[in-house]
């Protein structure tokens, strides 16, 4: 039997993503609110303002306050630092900057993307892209106040057990649309199972080498200090896994549903039950009047 592939779904087979229940909490609490935003085919004038205000106090603030907390790290005197930091920077202004410019160019691309049906997938998109580039930064700062206790080893430890149980999640999230879009039943494979082992009892094993290691240094270094360090740890390993969860089991099916609005966008329109000028705007129709539905009669 050949293997079917989640893009290449019917119009009828992709309606199935309906049953998805992250998908569904996605759709009544941001596609379908944000969607009043776009009425006209573009951004309303209120709508523009307070997402210019929100770019300004997120992926450009936050970020930013994130540099400025690194670059203190490194410019306080050690004896000042409850925990001892890398003394090579990592996250540094060149950084940022290029993630910066990486971020506005993905903006400007996502300008192409001007039908009515599609806003609210490009927006999300901009939303996610800005909590990688938050992840990058947050990471690089997390690595610049571990390695001291880590080592390189134990950081290369640490994001190959991530990786691996992305890989985990990611392919549990495969097996599930796929069974929800074509009725497909599939067994892990081998490879599956290792790579779930490796993620499962490999956190476990590093979190207990940590747990060792901050013992061990309890006793050159003050106590609470060190209870200090494997708390931050263990926020970090915390806050990787659930960026990574929401990533997969959220919002890649609400970007698949996209993908097929994208394909068959006469078939979503028809089935929600919406107009020309609803589903593509006025603004794209006035480019695109062959879209135009004719009225036959009178």
């Amino acid at each position: 039997m050949t293997k079917k592939s989640l893009f290449t779904a019917s119009f009828e087979e992709s309606l199935s993503l309906e049953d998805d229940g992250f998908l569904q909490y996605q759709k009544k609490d941001y596609y379908n609110k944000l969607g009043k935003a776009f009425k006209k085919g573009k951004p309303s004038f209120w709508f523009g303002i307070k997402t210019f205000i929100l770019s300004l106090l997120f992926p450009i603030g936050v970020n930013f306050m994130l540099l400025v907390f690194a670059m203190s790290l490194h410019d306080s005197d050690p004896k000042d630092l409850r925990l001892p930091v890398s003394q090579y920077p990592l996250l540094t202004v060149d950084l940022y900057l290029l993630c910066l410019l990486i971020w506005l160019l993905l903006i400007l691309m996502g300008k192409f993307f001007k039908q009515t049906f599609i806003l609210p997938y490009r927006y999300r998109f901009h939303i996610i892209t800005f909590m990688i580039w938050s992840m990058v930064e947050f990471n690089l700062l997390a690595i610049t106040m571990s390695l001291p206790i880590l080592t390189k080893w134990g950081i290369l430890v640490f994001f190959g057990l991530l990786v691996f149980l992305a890989y985990v999640m990611l392919r549990t999230e495969l097996r599930s649309l796929k069974k929800l879009i074509y009725g497909e039943v599939q067994s892990p494979s081998l490879l599956d199972k290792i790579a779930k082992g490796i993620a499962i009892y490999g956190a476990g094993i590093l979190g207990l080498a940590v747990i060792i290691n901050s013992i061990f240094k309890a006793f050159s270094i003050n106590f609470s200090t060190s209870i200090t360090a494997l708390g931050l740890f263990i926020w970090w390993i915390l806050i990787n896994i659930g960026v990574i969860a929401m990533i997969v089991f959220m919002e890649f099916p609400y970007f698949l549903e996209g993908y097929y609005k994208w394909k068959y966008p006469k078939e979503y329109r028809e089935w929600e039950g919406k107009s020309v000028e609803e589903w593509y705007g006025k603004s794209y129709l006035k480019k695109h009047s062959e879209l135009v539905e004719k009225k036959i009669g009178n």
